[in-house]
């Protein structure tokens, strides 16, 4: 694997921008601490405006002359530059990364997926760290979320689903977390097909598990976080993770959710409220309350005794519920003027 072939210069400004891949230790909890998601935001557009046009144009600027250009106080110049100069410590940290099968792409580069940067838009993580076949992520897929909790009569839905989704040549899309998550992954494994876990917990741990390490080298599964590879798990990380799910769907599948708690509820709601993609919540006798109060906000029902009888579970949902149209919004350099 060749880190060139993932990240442009301007990818690699911004991954040392976005990032904290090449920050010395604790570097992030101080002055030189990556930007966030908003910030990136208002400074892409700082630059798409300036005289500069492109990240890569960043390198080798003085703090003045960055200020000076992209109308910025002298602090956050600095920032910039600071983060910046370690452009020799990146390049040593993607290359150990992309020789153990790990790679990283940004929001302005070619493989980035182009679903996600549709449906989220501004939203979109700008980093992205995974294992597996980048190029499978052109692909939407069927988002399979619920408990981690679940009954028997939740994990056959969900294992139905799976295999309904491997049936209608999509993949399945899911957390990678104990329970509903990986009951559905593991379905469309088993049926042959394929599965993007986004992950909440540590990219590289569970990318050297032997399992996930044979489906990954088979093409079979793709790995993928907004997070640093190493970053172990916490609420926010799975509350964050949840658009990245949604973002990479064609349509998403509720199994079984709480109501107004958790990951599973709050990422509904939020892909409800949003539009991202239409949202299928399974109905049907002994279903948990959260699943009903989800049909009354929008989500359609998937009645658990008509799924064994769906042939075809991608043309049932663009019958049942069709997607809502969601406005262009053209913000990635490269891609507005890449030919097509």
């Amino acid at each position: 694997m060749n880190p060139r072939e993932y990240l442009s210069d301007d990818g690699q400004a911004v991954l040392l921008l976005c990032s904290s891949l090449a920050l010395p230790h604790r570097a992030a909890e101080t002055d030189s601490s990556p930007l966030k998601l908003s910030e990136w935001n208002q400074l892409e557009r700082k630059i798409r405006e300036s005289s500069l046009k492109h990240p890569a144009a960043l390198h080798g600027r003085s703090a003045e002359e960055l200020a000076k250009a992209l109308a910025l106080p002298g602090g956050e110049a600095e920032r910039i530059g600071r983060l910046l100069e370690f452009a020799g410590e990146l390049s040593v940290e993607l290359q150990n990364h992309f020789e153990r099968g790990l790679w990283a792409v940004t929001r302005v580069d070619e493989h980035y997926p182009s679903h996600l940067r549709g449906r989220l838009k501004h939203q979109a993580p700008t980093v992205l760290f995974g294992a597996g076949n980048i190029r499978l992520l052109q692909r939407a897929g069927v988002a399979v979320v619920g408990s981690r909790d679940i009954d028997e009569a939740g994990a056959a839905f969900a294992r139905d689903t799976g295999a309904k989704a491997v049936a209608a040549k999509l993949p399945v899309v899911s957390g990678g977390a104990r329970g509903t998550d990986r009951i559905a992954m593991q379905a469309a494994l088993e049926a042959g097909g394929i599965a993007f876990g986004a992950l909440a917990d540590s990219l590289e741990r569970t990318a050297r598990q032997a399992d996930v390490r044979e489906f990954v080298s088979d093409g079979k599964l793709v790995l993928l976080t907004p997070y640093s590879p190493d970053a172990g798990f916490s609420v926010g990380a799975a509350m964050g993770r949840n658009k990245l799910i949604y973002g990479l769907a064609e349509f998403a599948v509720v199994v079984s959710s709480d109501y107004q708690t958790g990951g599973t509820w709050a990422g509904a709601v939020e892909a409800l409220k949003a539009g991202w993609c239409p949202v299928l919540a399974r109905d049907g006798d002994g279903v948990p309350r959260g699943n009903k109060e989800l049909l009354k906000l929008g989500a359609t029902a998937l009645p658990s005794s008509e799924l064994p009888e769906i042939s075809n579970l991608g043309e049932w949902v663009r019958q049942h519920a069709p997607a809502k149209t969601v406005e262009s919004e053209l913000f990635d350099f490269g891609m507005r003027d890449k030919p097509r």
